[in-house]
């Protein structure tokens, strides 16, 4: 008798050729750790090393688990065990709520070997009675490929570890050479080149320590997974891993999601009300360092749906109906959706339910906040989609961003008018059972849902769902479209309101900015200096020439137009200084800081130039005018000034009274014409109301009462809508009129609010800002500190080659210089280093100095800068955190050495001195505009090409917290900028 034979390549074809890739493959091992009951899962993939390997804490597989179940084909230990709920089941040592099993086909495990061709098996169990030891299989799958041979002819080794301990490089060795001897036994059934590509393979097995590479993945972690000690739970090792997952990791752009991302992200559904059943990583180990590719904050959540516009909930029954809740722009109602097509019979897909949110394309159309608009629209437009759940876990590819597996986009693409959702702006899930849902069966290449009857009626029903929805809330004629229409005009008026107010708000800005920046350009030129000097040696000069003239009538009339002209050109030059302050405009940080220091130097320039220079104008024309023009005579001259000066005053406000005077007419007109075309447009739109009831009445006269109903409700609208449009124009011409009783305008109120809006979106952009550096400064830190001890490790693995080779061992040394002052850093702060954060510390100016020479001795000689420090300096002590203290320094001696460098010439200096108050700090570069010398310290100023802003925000805020400050107490033209700092204790 004839017995049926299975070939090696049987395994490959039901393994490899049934999945379409590598994310596909890991998304399956996910599902086999869930049914071991695992609570987390995660992937560590060493890209340099060709790596890959997969961790859980599930319960695990005994040496007779792994042999008649992991390494036999389909086997029927799994099979209904979805629907027999009365067998008793291992759920692990924490008794952990039941699952569905995810796998029953029992070939699933085989997806393996899409991966790699090489797989390590290690599994420890965990069972009723205790640990168990662990079982540790070597699996080639490359052989399973090869044509030829039968599932017979090839081998698994397996071995066992007892009492928590793990394989090292040499028990790899010795099932390595197990598989070599099956392997030459099969020779003449392989071809050459694959036999060498076999071997080689298998010869990087041998390089592979599980015990050291344990060690590696749990360094520094708190809950460690691992199978040594107490451990458990399946961890494969995967290797040579195929070169496609580099692409389906790095295939990601600005907007689109990579192949890994859409096949892994939300493996476990955290949208739902509970708590995900499993925790998954992906954690890719690349040359630049770590990065999590599938953490949880890449995904959405439950939290999510509260940053929507539009909101969808509620279950389908056995029949297809939908019962649950929509909320348009935060109104929620019932709401009950039938399938017409089922023709009030079962469905043979079952009941399930249903959550979606929806946010709006446009933000002016956004309910949401811009910030949260921005989150949410790049996170549908990378991830969106309707995922679809089975028991908690994700079933794909439903989900993926290129997977529109309900025509929603191809609808839209028809008549975007009417079909309204567009597939990458939402994002929800359905969730199935294996007890309400058996008949949606997946297709074995994990490609979705065979397209049998049941998956038929389940599109269907969700297809007619969408379309329900968008013609009963969301078409300009639908019946319950009242709230998205009112929701999708407010926003959108008020986000043009608000950019109309903006776009004024900011001219009005940008034209005081101008005039700020004019002012301290003419400032820092020296103009006003020069023109009053010009102004002073002109005047000398005519009145030197007058003074010759010897006809009293002639001198009077020509004095006195030279008196007038050098007054006005003096009143130009005050006025060259005044700046009106825009009444109700809020001011940016950056301009309040420009106006402050405005106000003190135009003050310093009043004080210092034009109030002298109009003392000294009116002693030289006193001193002209004695004894040849009578006290009378220049009163006379003086009362016709502060008449024609008069004169102008009241010829200006005139003018700009009439302006206002046409402005206030022109408001009453167009609210007048507003009045006349609305109450017309009111009465035209009411007959045409009572001539539809007319019509539609006489055509349905059994359906009066609803056609009633429809129009009352019509006319209901309407009254509300002029209502509200009217009611609101009174109340702001009222407001208006009593604004201009009590002398106030409406851009003071305006003001009072953009300030308010104008101080809040400055405070965002800080923390954020200030958030995402902490955030870099602490992966820096740790990465830095990693980075730095394998260098050593490195270099002193590199000195005895360098020792015998000569040519190496000049670079071994340029080497060692350049690592040696980068690992200076690290140990520079010694001895301060080693109380950096504890208490408060007695520091001296020379501990300070000593640092600072470490810290920067190369830039300096680099620089040829030389650091001048005082006895002042050296002996001057202050009680802070040294972290606080050297932040500064560090940072304000980090910017001298730049500015010295790249601005100065010769005699490059920073001088180091003290007072009796605190540090100075001052060098020879170039100088520091006045305006800058507050402005310096905010967060984001920054003078430098390419610079963040952030140092000396950041030592301000750090010294203020330990009652220290850092002033510019030295700036302007022709100064070397000097910085102080000071304790504020004493104050």
């Amino acid at each position: 008798m004839t017995q049926l034979r299975v070939r090696a390549r049987a395994v490959d074809m039901l393994g490899r050729q049934q999945i379409a890739g590598i994310p596909t493959a890991i998304h399956e091992l996910f599902k086999n750790s869930h049914d071991a009951y695992a609570e987390r899962v995660e992937v560590d993939y060493f890209r340099r090393n060709r790596v890959l390997v997969l961790r859980d804490d599930g319960y695990g597989m005994t040496r007779y688990d792994v042999e008649n179940r992991w390494l036999t084909l389909g086997t029927e230990s799994r099979v209904n065990s979805n629907y027999h709920s009365e067998e008793v089941e291992w759920r692990g040592p924490k008794n952990l709520p039941k699952r569905s099993i995810m796998g029953e086909k029992g070939i699933g495990r085989l997806a393996i070997a899409v991966i790699a061709p090489i797989t390590i098996l290690m599994s420890r169990a965990v069972r009723p009675d205790g640990l168990k030891d662990l079982v540790v299989a070597l699996v080639h799958w490359g052989i399973f490929e090869q044509p030829g041979l039968d599932v017979g002819d090839i081998d698994v080794p397996l071995m066992e570890f007892s009492s928590g301990t793990l394989p090292t490089r040499k028990d790899m060795g010795c099932l390595v050479d197990k598989i070599l001897e099956n392997l030459n036994k099969l020779e003449n059934k392989i071809t050459k080149s694959e036999f060498k590509k076999l071997n080689d393979d298998l010869e990087k097995v041998r390089v592979v320590g599980p015990d050291m590479l344990d060690k590696t993945l749990n360094k520094d972690r708190e809950n460690p997974l691992t199978l040594a000690n107490g451990g458990y739970g399946t961890h494969f090792i995967n290797l040579p891993v195929a070169s496609e997952l580099d692409d389906d990791i790095d295939s990601s752009s600005g907007s689109e999601s990579s192949k890994l991302e859409r096949n892994l992200l939300g493996f476990s559904n955290a949208m739902a009300f509970d708590k995900p059943v499993i925790k998954t990583e992906f954690r890719d180990h690349t040359v630049d360092g770590v990065e999590e590719r599938i953490g949880p904050k890449s995904f959405f959540n439950n939290d999510d749906f509260v940053k929507t516009d539009q909101y969808f909930e509620g279950d389908f029954d056995e029949f297809g109906q939908f019962v649950g809740t929509v909320s348009i722009y935060g109104k929620a109602r019932s709401f009950v959706c039938n399938w017409t097509d089922g023709l009030g019979k079962k469905t043979r897909c079952g009941p399930f339910s249903f959550r979606y949110g929806y946010v709006q394309g446009r933000a002016s159309e956004s309910r949401l906040s811009p910030e949260d608009w921005s989150e949410m629209a790049t996170k549908t437009e990378r991830i969106g989609g309707l995922y679809i759940y089975r028991d908690g876990i994700r079933i794909l590819p439903y989900g993926n961003s290129d997977v529109d597996w309900l025509d929603i986009e191809k609808r839209r693409s028809l008549a975007a008018k009417d079909w309204f959702f567009s597939y990458r702006r939402g994002f929800g899930y359905v969730a199935i059972s294996h007890g309400d849902n058996r008949a949606l069966t997946e297709k074995a290449g994990r490609e979705g849902f065979r397209e049998n009857l049941a998956y038929r009626d389940f599109r269907s029903i969700l297809i007619n769902f969408f379309k329900q929805l968008a013609y009963e809330f969301f078409r300009s004629s639908s019946p319950q479209g009242d709230d998205y229409v009112e929701g999708k005009v407010n926003f959108s008026a008020q986000a043009e309101l608000l950019k109309k107010q903006q776009a004024k708000a900011d001219g009005r800005r940008k034209k005081f900015q101008h005039d700020i920046d004019n002012f301290f350009k003419a400032y820092n030129s020296g103009d006003f200096e020069s023109k009053a000097s010009s102004l002073r040696n002109e005047l000398i000069s005519r009145i030197s020439v007058l003074s010759s003239e010897l006809d009293l009538g002639d001198f009077s009339s020509r004095i006195r137009l030279l008196e007038f002209e050098v007054k006005q050109s003096l009143r130009a030059l005050f006025d060259m200084t005044q700046i009106s302050l825009p009444r109700g405009l809020a001011l940016t940080k950056r301009l309040k800081r420009d106006w402050a220091a405005y106000e003190e130097i135009s003050q310093k320039i009043r004080k210092d130039i034009l109030d002298p220079l109009r003392v000294e104008i009116d002693t030289l024309f006193i001193q002209a005018n004695n004894g040849r023009i009578g006290a009378s005579e220049i009163r006379s001259d003086a009362l016709k000034d502060i008449e024609r000066e008069k004169e102008n005053v009241v010829r200006e406000l005139m003018n700009l009274r009439r302006e206002t005077a046409q402005s206030v007419e022109h408001m009453r007109a167009a609210v007048q014409s507003v009045l006349k075309e609305e109450f017309s447009d009111l009465r035209v739109n009411t007959e045409k109301l009572v001539d539809e009831f007319t019509k539609r009445s006489a055509e349905k006269p059994d359906n009066l009462n609803n056609i009633r109903y429809e129009i009352e409700q019509k006319l209901k609208r309407l009254r509300t809508e002029e209502e509200e449009l009217l009611d609101s124009l009174k109340r702001q011409m009222i407001e208006l009129a009593e604004g201009a009783k009590n002398r106030e305008t409406l851009d003071d109120r305006f003001a009072a609010l953009e300030a308010r809006n104008q101080n809040l979106e400055e405070q965002i952009e800080f923390y954020s800002d200030f958030a995402q550096m902490g955030m870099s400064v602490g992966i820096l830190q740790h990465e830095f500190e990693g980075s730095a001890k394998g260098i050593r490790r490195a270099m002193s693995e590199l000195k005895p080659w360098a020792d015998k080779n000569p040519p190496l061992a000049i670079i071994y040394k340029n080497l060692r210089d350049h690592i040696e002052h980068l690992d200076g850093y690290l140990k520079v702060l010694d001895p301060l280093g080693r109380r950096m954060h504890r208490s408060v510390v007695e520091i001296s100016g020379s501990e300070i100095l000593n640092v600072i020479r470490n810290v920067f001795s190369q830039p300096l000689n680099s620089a040829g800068i030389e650091i001048e420090a005082t006895f002042d300096f050296r002996g001057f002590k202050v009680n802070c955190k040294s972290s606080a203290i050297m932040g500064a320094f560090i940072n304000v001696i980090d910017n001298a050495i730049y500015w010295l460098e790249n601005r100065s010439q010769k005699n490059k200096k920073i001088i180091l001195d003290a007072d009796n108050e605190g540090f100075l700090i001052s060098n020879n570069g170039p100088e520091i505009e006045d305006r800058m010398r507050h402005r310096i310290f905010d967060f984001g100023e920054t003078l430098k090409p390419g610079g963040r802003g952030m140092g000396l925000a950041i030592s301000r805020q750090t010294l203020l917290r330990e009652g220290f400050d850092i002033e510019l107490v030295e700036s302007g033209t022709g100064m070397g900028p000097q910085f102080k700092i000071f304790s504020k204790r004493g104050e």
